[in-house]
């Protein structure tokens, strides 16, 4: 029987339950049909408990006086390596709270929301997190919270396609544009030409949590997560709100300008929950009409 620990044996995941039930008959003879469902159920629950132990957190969140005092370049090397080293665990949380983000300290989920980046505010939540526990906390955003779902309007590199478009403002502190987005309510959050909105003075690329990386279309892209304020005006009323905006780094070589060579941001449905306008696309003269 102590052969059954044999390296033959070991490798429980790579091996089918037909082949182990084999290897038993073949040392010790034919097995019953209930010795049969014994094995099954022991290799169910090996395969269980290891799957349970590779999804346990691994590692430690750097200091945040240390992490805050690196460039941005190093902060998000050491945030990377910690979340490609817990992805797993971090998907499985996911999955557990329903969220698509997570704010993580030491395996212990300190905050979590959704959908899409609904209640994060990075730029605070880091600020706080960090003063409360010391350590510059892991910031996960599922990739669920950046889904697309390409739908047409504004003039496209297609003939007789157009994109629906929605007129916003972003404003960090005295810095302030206005633009004409794409809207697309088949995304989350807001997604703007990260060095245009550097250009503004609206952000700094030298500064944040850390460099992401996404794909849209199939197509990488890298990108920062800024709290800025986002607002709609309508009947000569604005309404704003904090909102996380994506700023994409080389917007120009970016898979969002694929489908509109001119597009400078493409804003999902999450302003649009948070402002509760009355929106209206008008299909016939290709406009869009906001109302409260």
């Amino acid at each position: 029987m102590g052969d059954l620990g044999s390296p033959h044996l070991g490798g429980v995941k790579a091996v089918r339950v037909e082949d182990i039930i084999a290897e038993i008959e073949k040392r010790l003879g034919p097995l019953d049909e209930k010795a049969k469902k014994a094995v099954e159920l022991a290799v169910t629950l090996t395969a269980s408990q290891k799957e349970t132990e590779e999804v346990e957190w691994q590692g430690e969140n750097p200091p945040f006086d240390l992490a805050a005092k690196m460039s941005l370049e190093e902060r998000s090397q050491l945030l990377e390596a910690l979340e490609r080293r817990n992805y797993r665990w971090l998907e499985s949380q996911c999955a557990k709270l329903g969220a698509h983000w997570l704010v993580v300290v030491d395996g212990q989920v300190l905050a979590f929301g959704g959908p899409g980046l609904q209640g994060l505010e990075i730029d605070r939540r880091i600020e706080v997190v960090g003063k409360q526990t010391g350590k510059y906390p892991l910031v996960f955003i599922h990739p669920m919270a950046l889904a697309i779902e390409e739908t047409a309007w504004h003039p496209t590199n297609v003939s007789g396609d157009f994109y629906p478009t929605l007129p916003i403002i972003l404003r960090n502190g005295s810095a302030q544009v206005t633009l004409v987005a794409d809207f697309d309510t088949g995304a989350y959050g807001c997604f703007a030409d990260g060095e245009w909105l550097a250009q503004q003075g609206l952000i700094s690329l030298q500064t944040g949590e850390r460099i992401r990386r996404a794909y849209h279309l199939n197509m990488p892209y890298a990108y920062l997560v800024r709290t800025l304020t986002v607002a709609l005006i309508a009947d000569s009323q604005q309404r704003e709100a904090s909102q996380d905006v994506l700023c994409v780094l080389n917007w120009r070589q970016s898979p969002f300008v694929a489908i509109n060579p001119n597009r400078t941001a493409l804003v999902g449905r999450d302003p649009c929950l948070a402002l509760q306008p009355i929106v209206t696309l008008n299909f016939a003269d290709q406009t869009t009409n906001l109302a409260w």
